[in-house]
């Protein structure tokens, strides 16, 4: 059985997200997305519930892990795409 984690009452934490950061974060994602789709492939991604972002793309049912957005980009490159 998974235990939880006891907040520390000494640290203000936040269970929201960074608001400025994932603002950013999803204004790059939809644009690399737009550029891999005039590519013919698709971008995808899931949040877990710890945060953390996966992305992957995709064409003709073959999966490419792109375990960043950098990583994402770099992909796009090498496609031929651009932003």
């Amino acid at each position: 059985m998974t235990q939880k984690k006891t907040p520390d009452p000494t640290k203000a934490e936040s269970s929201a997200p960074n608001t400025a950061q994932s603002t950013a974060t999803d204004k790059d994602f939809h644009a690399l997305r737009s550029a891999y789709a005039q590519q013919g492939h698709h971008l995808h991604s899931v949040t877990s519930k710890d945060g953390a972002t996966t992305y992957w793309a995709e064409r003709w049912g073959l999966v490419r892990y792109l375990p960043s957005l950098h990583d994402a980009a770099l992909f796009l490159a090498q496609i031929g795409g651009r932003l």
